[in-house]
């Protein structure tokens, strides 16, 4: 009987907890629906109709948004202009921010100079980062062209932001700039959390540095690079600021993302009903490839 009574006790008490908790929870989640839930249940709805955002009158036209969408050049555009930013990210911010993080991570004298170097493009506005490298690519005034002009290579000055061969290269450029020192003190912090031991074994055996990078350095630090690889992912449609600073996303749409390009429709042409269109396919395009890769770090994990 006395066990009886305690158990009806212990849940008697379990209950009042989890009241509790939940009263405590009830805020959070009302302004979780408030703002989270109900917008984008409204811009899954208003992606429904023909609305020029500003007009109190609205026509259904069910999903015509999405078929005019998917045969839009411009958008078509700026989705591959998106997984672009992406792939580079993936492909050299990640690996270059891997090798910043050993030769930081080594007992050399002004290393920790270095690493707030590395790290201050991150704290700096990315509206203010994208003005400084509009100066510095300015055709007349700006220092790159200035530098090569003073080295002798004048035939290499280039109007950079102007030119659709070489506006989306300059624009990457600086994202790399921007992100390499975020992911390389990242970098830094999982690898302190290495064992020394491990190291000391690996010379034992006879590895170089190259050697230890690819056999113990890179498996140790799968989910790592799988966290980084989502955050280049997620980070390509979040670089509207940056990009919309230094060219607008032109010239000729050659640097448009799906962001400018959703705010272009929302704000300058007045074609919000469109524009939740772009919405709801950005949420999906993201859903989907963060998906793939959660499922490709599982696979990886378990092998």
């Amino acid at each position: 009987m006395s066990n009886i009574g305690y158990r009806e006790g212990e849940d008697s008490l379990r209950k009042k907890n989890n009241v509790v908790a939940y009263f405590f929870l009830f805020p959070a989640l009302i302004m979780f629906a408030l703002f989270f839930i109900y917008p984008n249940l409204e811009v899954i709805y208003l992606s429904l109709f023909k609305w020029a955002g500003i007009s109190p009158k609205k026509t259904f036209i069910g999903f015509y948004n999405f078929q005019v969408l998917f045969s839009d050049l411009d958008f078509l555009k700026a989705v591959f202009n998106t997984l672009m930013i992406a792939f580079q990210s993936m492909v050299v911010q990640v690996p270059m921010a891997l090798i910043l993080a050993i030769l930081l991570n080594k007992k050399m004298k002004g290393n920790g100079t270095f690493s707030t170097i590395v790290f201050l493009p991150m704290v700096i506005s990315l509206v203010a980062v994208g003005i400084i490298w509009r100066w510095l690519y300015d055709p007349e005034y700006g220092a790159i062209n200035l530098i090569l002009g003073k080295i002798g290579l004048q035939g290499l000055q280039h109007a950079w932001l102007g030119d659709v061969n070489t506006a989306f290269l300059s624009v990457l450029a600086t994202i790399n700039w921007v992100y390499i020192g975020f992911y390389t003190v990242i970098f830094m912090s999982a690898l302190k959390g290495i064992s020394p031991e491990i190291f000391e074994a690996a010379k034992v055996d006879g590895f170089n540095e190259f050697q230890t990078t690819l056999r113990i350095r890179i498996p140790m630090l799968k989910e790592t690079i799988g966290v980084m690889f989502i955050m280049c992912i997620s980070g390509s449609f979040k670089s509207f600021d940056l990009i919309w600073v230094m060219t607008g996303g032109g010239p000729v749409n050659s640097t448009e993302i799906v962001t400018t390009y959703l705010y272009r429709m929302a704000f300058r042409r007045m074609e919000s009903g469109y524009a939740s269109a772009i919405s709801v396919t950005i949420f999906l395009i993201c859903l989907v490839l963060i998906a793939l890769q959660l499922k490709l770090m599982k696979i990886t994990a378990q092998e």
